[in-house]
């Protein structure tokens, strides 16, 4: 286990090898043996130990507003391309060290790095070409076990018991499972809430959810009252027949409301970045 001294010495040293004054997660975990779990266990969370090195927290804000999504196509292809450079599938090691990307969108989007490599076989299988001296054997099986390993799910017809239905893992500070309803999305709201710049005044079953105030410009210190719904989904606000203009924000899982009139806040996307 290393020290909490050990870990800031560290944390200065990858920052001048990446010439930053602002470390992202990311960085340090490409540059360090020790791992970001072990970061937080001693210091809470990460942005309390960038700062107790010196450095410059990251401002969660700025990264959801200044956010690209790489395309999925893009990431499988990547997938594709290690496997035909080095005859392999390829493992988390491999994806990190000589991968375009870090394994981290994969898991955000497929769970495993295994399912993202059965899904860019399966629509990239034209592409595949791994060298002959690999001795790799053809895809084939590989993608024909991606079938049988996601077999279609029949609940017997006499069943009573009611099913308890989790989302996807998410292992997001003690919450295990991502919200597969309104409820899950104001308790992940409240953990990160004071993060993203919203102090909360009050939570009531009424329309609107949730009121309180958010820093729009920190440089000037100035805050604006903020009126917030809480859905699971960005739609379901549509469904409910709410009035758009009492409310400010809406906080969801999942933003699935293209035209939707109001500003929303997709939990989804933002707890990748913290």
């Amino acid at each position: 286990m290393y020290s909490k001294e050990q870990i800031l010495e560290e944390i200065k040293r990858i920052a001048l090898i990446c010439g930053t004054k602002s470390l992202k997660q990311n960085q340090f975990r490409k540059h360090s043996r020790i791992s970001t779990s072990a970061v937080r266990y001693h210091f809470g969370s990460w942005n309390t130990a960038v700062t107790q090195a010196g450095l410059s927290p990251i401002d969660p804000v700025e990264m959801i507003r200044n956010k690209e999504t790489i395309p999925d196509n893009d990431l499988l292809k990547d997938l594709i391309r290690l496997y035909n450079e080095y005859g392999k599938e390829p493992t988390a090691s491999l994806v990190n060290a000589k991968g375009k990307y870090s394994e981290r969108p994969y898991r955000a989007r497929w769970n495993t790095l295994a399912a993202a490599f059965q899904i860019a076989a399966r629509d990239f299988q034209a592409d595949l070409s791994p060298s002959p001296a690999a001795g790799v054997k053809s895809m084939s099986p590989i993608i024909s076990e991606t079938v049988r390993i996601i077999p279609a799910t029949i609940r017997p017809k006499n069943e009573k018991k009611k099913r308890i239905v989790f989302g996807d893992p998410i292992d997001f500070r003690g919450l295990r499972f991502a919200p597969v309803n309104e409820q899950g999305v104001v308790y992940l709201f409240g953990m990160i809430s004071q993060e993203l710049g919203y102090h909360i005044e009050s939570i009531r079953t009424e329309y609107p959810d949730c009121e309180g105030k958010r820093c729009f410009d920190k440089s000037n210190k100035q805050w604006e009252h903020i009126q917030i719904e809480f859905e699971y989904k960005s739609s379901n606000f549509k469904e409910h027949g709410h009035d758009p203009e009492g409310c400010d924000v809406i906080v969801c899982w999942e933003h699935d409301w293209s035209d939707c009139p109001i500003e929303v806040l997709e939990l989804r996307n933002v707890i990748k970045l913290l």
